[in-house]
């Protein structure tokens, strides 16, 4: 839902599907993670537009100093994605009674009546790992286009101020 909000925000840098497929792959980490990628997306598409006029040699300075740190911690995050989507098991969610992981309990509620048998549907660990390989190969796609336009919105109106 988040995701598609974003792609609907004027002068967004991606679109609804490509916001839906970033937070896909992001939910194998933490929040705080998905926060930073999208923050450090919308910050580059903010600083496309801030000349060093607006905002002060120093400041404009600091700002690019930050954004390249940004850049360099949203890196590890992609890292660090990809390597627990191919090479890690699942986050599943799984919480409550006791189970975690893969290990789930059971209970079983004492009822008068006959319970309807309980099943489950499941599939190869391998169905995962090739969405992940999918998930990982259109990143490095996406990646691509998204270093560009950050490139061209870090140097709009110069890299660096002297003044």
């Amino acid at each position: 839902l988040v995701a598609l909000i974003l792609g609907g925000i004027p002068h967004s840098p991606l679109s609804r599907l490509e916001w839906v497929l970033l937070a896909i792959g992001l939910t194998q980490l933490h929040a705080i993670a998905g926060l930073i990628v999208v923050g450090w997306l919308l910050w580059l598409s903010w600083r496309g537009s801030v000349t060093p006029e607006k905002l002060g040699a120093t400041q404009f300075n600091l700002l690019q100093v930050l954004l390249v740190l940004t850049t360099l911690i949203v890196f590890g995050i992609f890292l660090v994605v990809v390597a627990k989507g191919l090479l890690g098991s699942p986050e599943m969610f799984i919480v409550g009674n006791g189970s975690y992981g893969n290990n789930l309990n059971w209970f079983e509620p004492k009822v008068v009546s006959e319970l309807p048998r309980p099943s489950i549907v499941t599939v190869s660990i391998w169905f995962y790992r090739l969405a992940m390989l999918l998930w990982a190969l259109w990143l490095a796609w996406a990646l691509i286009r998204w270093l560009q336009f950050g490139w061209q919105s870090f140097s709009f109106a110069g890299r660096w101020c002297s003044k």
